[in-house]
């Protein structure tokens, strides 16, 4: 707050003809003198504008060149300079309150000409204008008006010319141009204080490459939390700067403190310490630090410049973001190359495999998760999904042949292991391979959804160990070499079904993932995707009954009372219950008690667990005598 000034200061009140009555009384120690008669103000003088803020604008370059100590008072047409300039109260009590202050410099921002109170908003933007200071702003209406027209945005070209003659050619939505604005919105938003006087006015440029993004940006402004200029959200850029001057090729309709004009040139000039200013009560003026004045900032943070700009000029916004040209022919060469069946790819899953039957045989997990680690398979996994999402025959048809020569390799190796070990026994690391069930299914699918993110993402590339893990490939391979080493028919094809629902899942859910990322058009992907979901469709089948079948024992399991119960007055304590299911259903359960249990024990125990199935069951026990 500026500080209070006890020398006595000649004031004028320069007013219009509205405001004559509302002063007619007079205001001791002010000199009233209407607009028109104001060349005879003195130059240096203190003046207090009772006057509208198209007034203010008229007389913005006679208040500089006269060097006036100007405050604004309270004025039923200046709604934009009470805002701006923290005017708030009565009228005679703001007079009041200027009476014992000192001015301060403070900066000026002009677009074509014309002084701005609060922002300019180019183009079609977020409602980021300052608000009535005097009424909170309604977040929610915000949102509403934002969504307006969702289905029509567009992004427009735009050239800028920064003050040090940087030239950005860009697309946007819209952009905001601020001085000093006091917002209750933008202060809300952001971290840093944007009402600081350093000589730089902000332009904030709104670009998002789908309605999604443009989606997630609204629900990132209205959640709590601000943001930092330094780490803006996407979609967002900054631009900090003395000058700046906008083309619009097509022209553009901006809205001055919202007023509107339509133009194709916009120049903005920040006046750095152009005002000798009375802040209003509710107004402090704030310096910069000195590692941040007159500096020009330039974070463009990804969006479209130059010839990536182009692609997207006078088009709909996308549901979902395109990948542009870069990121797709990096990614493709990539996924190419994963594509191929070379003989280290080769190598790899023999050793995989032949890990993944020493842990299957040991029962040893870590042994199987390092297996896991080491298969080659998900990367040609992922090149199919691409094939798919783009189809891609020759994409597809490489990809495919190289999980067949994998799953051939791997397959091999399984069963010339199982023949040559002498166990025969499934140990349960087997086991948990042979009932695949819908949850085997969404693993599957989130899997893809990871696996195709990280690949389209160098930054998280890294994560592809981790997705192999999820997903498990080899183990079940493993598992169909051992069933056919062994001739058990069932356990090959349980754990065949496990294999099919990894491969098709993945393949489907990672071509929609390149879908959502923009990397193929939803009609070029339809015949591809199409064939794969009528694939899941069927292999859901078999799923589904064997995930009914795990809800009817897991119903079963919490019929079976477990812990201690009284049986014919002995204390018998109920634990390691299982279910097989059947026809009538086999419960298997561990008793132990202080006495030697009897057959009517048994057929109470029975009797008790037969009413809470609701159907007839067999009862298998194992006794034990607790001491």
């Amino acid at each position: 707050m500026p500080e209070q000034d006890t020398s006595p200061v000649e004031t004028f009140l320069l007013h219009d003809a509205s405001m004559a009555e509302v002063l007619a009384e007079g205001v001791p120690g002010v000199t009233p003198v209407l607009l028109a008669e104001r060349s005879g103000i003195p130059r240096g003088a203190r003046v207090l504008l009772c006057l509208s803020d198209e007034q203010i604008r008229q007389v913005a370059e006679d208040i500089i060149a006269a060097e006036w100590e100007v405050g604004v008072l309270p004025h039923p047409g200046a709604p934009q300079a009470m805002t701006a300039l923290g005017v708030k109260g009565a009228l005679r009590n703001v007079i009041s309150y200027y009476g014992g202050r000192r001015s301060g410099p403070a900066d000026m921002l002009f677009c074509n000409g014309e002084l701005v109170f609060n922002s300019v908003v180019i183009g079609r933007v977020l409602a980021l204008r300052p608000t009535d200071i005097n009424r909170h702003p309604n977040q929610w209406s915000m949102l509403l008006g934002a969504l307006k027209g969702l289905g029509e945005l567009r992004l427009k070209p735009y050239r800028l010319v920064t003050g040090k003659e940087r030239e950005i050619r860009t697309a946007a939505l819209g952009m905001v141009a601020l001085g000093h604005a006091q917002s209750a919105l933008l202060e809300r938003a952001f971290e840093e204080d944007l009402a600081v006087m350093d000589g730089r006015l902000t332009l904030l440029a709104l670009a998002p490459r789908s309605v999604i993004s443009y989606l997630l940006f609204l629900a990132r402004l209205l959640l709590p939390g601000r943001f930092k200029l330094s780490q803006l959200p996407p979609s967002l850029s900054l631009v900090q700067t003395d000058r700046l001057h906008i083309s619009a090729p097509s022209g553009t309709e901006y809205l001055l403190d919202g007023k509107p004009v339509h133009t194709s040139e916009i120049d903005l000039e920040m006046r750095n310490n152009a005002l000798h200013l009375l802040p209003g009560p509710a107004l402090t003026l704030r310096s910069p630090e000195p590692s941040t004045a007159r500096k020009e900032t330039v974070r463009l943070n990804h969006v479209p410049v130059d010839a990536g700009a182009s692609a997207l000029l006078d088009k709909h916004l996308p549901l979902v973001p395109h990948a542009t040209e870069e990121e797709y022919r990096g990614l493709f060469v990539a996924l190419r190359d994963n594509a191929k069946a070379t003989p280290s790819m080769k190598v790899l899953m023999v050793l995989s495999v032949m890990l993944a039957m020493a842990g299957l045989y040991a029962n040893s997990a870590p042994v199987i998760i390092g297996a896991m680690i080491l298969a080659p398979l998900m990367a040609p996994i992922v090149s199919l999904a691409m094939g798919l999402a783009r189809s891609d025959p020759g994409l597809m048809r490489a990809s495919a042949q190289t999980v067949a020569v994998g799953a051939g390799w791997g397959l091999g190796t399984a069963v010339l292991f199982a023949w040559a070990t002498p166990l025969e026994i499934p140990t349960p690391e087997m086991q948990s391979r042979m009932s695949p069930h819908l949850l085997d299914l969404i693993v599957a699918v989130v899997s893809g959804i990871a696996g195709a993110y990280a690949s389209a993402k160098e930054e998280i590339a890294k994560s592809l160990a981790g997705v192999a893990i999820a997903v498990a490939l080899v183990p079940p391979l493993s598992v169909v070499g051992i069933g056919i080493g062994w001739g058990d028919w069932a356990m090959a094809g349980g754990a065949l079904l496990l294999l099919i629902t990894n491969l098709v899942g993945i393949a489907l859910a990672g071509a929609a993932t390149f879908l959502a990322l923009g990397f193929a058009p939803f009609k070029r992907a339809r015949a591809g995707i199409g064939y794969s979901l009528l694939v899941m469709l069927v292999i859901a089948v078999p799923l589904s009954l064997s995930f009914s079948l795990l809800v009817e024992r897991d119903r079963i399991m919490e019929q079976v009372p477990t812990g201690a119960l009284d049986l014919s007055g002995i204390r018998v304590n109920v634990s390691k219950v299982d279910v097989t299911l059947d026809r009538p259903h086999l419960v298997s359960v561990v008793l132990s008690s202080e006495k030697h249990l009897e057959a009517e024990h048994v057929d109470e125990l029975k009797r008790v667990i037969t009413e809470r199935v609701g159907e007839p069951i067999v009862l298998e026990v194992q006794s034990n005598i607790r001491r």
